[in-house]
């Protein structure tokens, strides 16, 4: 049988050298290739140096990286147009005001896996405690402020129709993160009446507090007020009023016809364009203390008149005491008229 096994010769021989000379030089490029690529790896800078503050006061309802350390890119500007931004990686909510809370490099590292950065391709410094403590700038809401917005809406809605009454509850002032402001308020259908109403207070977009507010409405109509200035003790003439219609909730015991006041006397000064209310007048004294006076007696169809004096003085329909000028007894009469007083005489079946 004939041997077929391969024998080295001195051609086979040559061959094979020159394989194994392929196969060595061929790890050796694997190898360098290796070591190149470590070498490169060591050399590659960091994406950037982010250096953690040891206290930091946020804007807002949300923490950002930027607002809690300084970074430091070590990128080119082709390169940092492309690269994730740092600052603006969302880090957790912002404490409540007057309060704070801490921030733990574990925790960054956390957040920065979560915006697709491994912790690795940044240089992270810790804070000299090891945690960032945070804060919140604050701003106030006022009652003014949520008066004025809800007044603004209902004027436009009803302001040539209603007096507005607007009266905010007493969680105002109210301190809020400091951010975008926005107070939202929806009102209800318009009729005349007092209605609770709720205004959102939002910061950045999002809902923070929600304030009661009562809101009055109150027809428009015409009062009475005065055409000039009218003088204390004055008797109130035709021409001196008028009715009007004022841009304010007018009180409720103002007059609304002209009528009602003319021949009154004044109780205090009022002032022109003034609105006239019940206790700004009074009925004239018709009799005064001293005044001489007539006192009639009725009885039925009979009537008995003798002369007094006026213990008290008093206007039109007011019971008096009186003085008999005869008889120098003390009685109680009705003004009935200037210097005219009338005694009831009630007679028993």
């Amino acid at each position: 049988m004939e041997d077929r096994r391969w024998n080295r010769g001195p051609n086979n021989h040559s061959i094979w050298d020159t394989i194994m000379g392929l196969v060595i030089a061929a790890a050796a490029i694997v190898a360098m290739s290796l070591v190149f690529a470590r070498s490169l790896s060591a050399t590659t800078p960091p994406l950037a140096t982010i250096t953690l503050l040891p206290e930091a006061e946020v804007v807002g309802t949300a923490i950002t990286l930027g607002e809690i350390a300084e970074i430091d890119y070590h990128m080119t500007r082709e390169d940092q147009t492309t690269s994730p931004e740092l600052n603006e990686i969302y880090v957790g909510r912002a404490p409540l005001p007057g309060n704070s809370r801490q921030i733990a490099v574990g925790h960054v590292e956390v957040r920065l896996r979560q915006a697709g950065i491994h912790p690795s391709t940044v240089v992270l410094i810790p804070p000299p405690g090891g945690v960032v403590r945070v804060s919140c700038a604050t701003q106030e809401v006022t009652k003014t402020m949520v008066c004025a917005v809800v007044l603004e809406h209902l004027t436009e809605q009803a302001g040539a129709d209603f007096h507005i009454g607007v009266e905010a509850g007493d969680a105002l002032p109210l301190v809020v993160p400091l951010g975008e402001l926005e107070l939202r308020f929806e009102a209800p259908p318009l009729g005349p009446g007092s209605y609770r109403v709720s205004v959102g207070v939002y910061v950045d977009g999002q809902r923070y507090r929600t304030i009661q507010v009562r809101i009055q409405l109150q027809p428009k109509k015409p009062i009475v007020i005065a055409v000039c200035d009218i003088q204390a003790g004055s008797t109130i003439q035709p021409e001196a009023v008028q009715k009007a219609i004022l841009d304010t909730s007018p009180p409720k015991d103002a007059f609304l016809e002209p009528a009602a006041v003319v021949g009154l006397e004044t109780q205090r000064t009022i002032m022109q364009g003034e609105p006239i209310r019940a206790d700004d007048v009074a009925a004239p004294v018709t009799i005064r203390i001293g005044d001489q006076v007539v006192i009639e007696a009725v009885s039925g169809t009979i009537a008995i008149k003798t002369l007094g004096i006026a213990l008290q003085s008093g206007a039109l329909g007011d019971l008096i005491r009186v003085e008999n000028a005869e008889s120098h007894k003390e009685i109680q009469a009705r003004i009935k008229g200037k210097g005219v007083v009338q005694l009831e005489l009630h007679t028993g079946k």
